[in-house]
């Protein structure tokens, strides 16, 4: 059953969308050869409360979907032109929330 199935698949004139090669996330990183995406913690914590809930839920819902191997502890460190510089997001404990854009500023 499992053969006729793959032969079956492999001859279907169209391929078959797979929402990791064609998905939103794909999409989103658009023609980039971007391997992650990095958000400060500042950044996080300056969206709005209900965005947070949701963040944090669909984080919480990724961690239970995929293997612990999934998620590998990482360091980050700022560059400007190749220089490693001072990042001011990381100080979240004592800068506040980013202002919202506006009119005014983009």
């Amino acid at each position: 059953m499992a053969d006729q199935l793959l032969t079956a698949a492999q001859d279907q004139s169209e391929p078959v969308e797979c929402p990791y090669y064609h998905g939103p996330v794909w999409d989103a990183f658009g023609l980039t050869r971007a391997a992650y995406l990095v958000v400060p913690r500042r950044t996080l914590q300056s969206m709005p409360l209900d965005w947070q809930q949701r963040f944090v839920a669909l984080m919480d819902e990724s961690h239970a979907h995929l293997p612990a191997e999934a998620f590998p502890e990482y360091t980050v460190r700022r560059l400007d032109n190749g220089k490693f510089v001072a990042d001011p997001l990381r100080d979240y404990r004592h800068t506040g929330p980013i202002a919202p854009k506006d009119s005014s500023n983009g």
